[in-house]
């Protein structure tokens, strides 16, 4: 890829952020977020909301929905801010107007459980253009770990901008 497309002057993404890693933050699973994530999405099976049948299950505790990670990556963002980090998507400079989700991919390595602390941590992977410049991409890959349990989940996400026409002609 050439320079000029990575250092594309009518883009919105900060380009600069290619390879930078978030410092990872803790984040606790609560039964709670567990519990309306789970009521949410429409979820019927008692390992998310009762901790008994979790537990006849073979669980220690709640298992969180598969697309919990979502909960989590929010409550990092929420870890970071008094601690003066920016999220990812401050990182890169995600414009709101014109973002679109791409491509998300969820490799689940264990569940999550209520009453763990976990550990969120983000990679800014790549950018790039299509469409002449008209659309552009941010690939993002995202980790959250346990410290006794290893990996939990990993993801990688694609986010894009549809530039305004003005600014994909420019």
């Amino acid at each position: 890829m050439s320079s000029a497309v990575l250092n594309n002057p009518r883009g919105i993404f900060d380009r600069a952020a290619k390879g930078v890693t978030l410092e990872p933050v803790p984040v606790a699973i609560e039964r709670g977020r567990i519990r309306f994530f789970a009521q949410v999405l429409g979820e019927s099976d008692p390992i998310h909301f009762d901790l008994r049948a979790a537990r006849a299950a073979g669980h220690p505790d709640l298992v969180a929905p598969a697309s919990f990670f979502v909960v989590v990556e929010a409550a990092a963002n929420d870890e970071r801010k008094p601690l003066g980090r920016l999220s990812v998507l401050e990182l890169v400079r995600c414009d709101f107007r014109y973002l679109l989700h791409g491509d998300e991919r969820y490799f689940y390595e264990a569940p999550l459980y209520a009453g763990e602390e976990v550990v969120f941590g983000t990679t800014v992977i790549d950018f790039y253009d299509k469409k002449g410049g008209a659309m552009e991409f941010v690939t993002l890959e995202s980790t959250i770990t346990h410290p006794k349990r290893g990996v939990l989940v990993r993801a990688t996400r694609t986010l894009l901008h549809r530039l305004p026409e003005a600014r994909a002609r420019a």
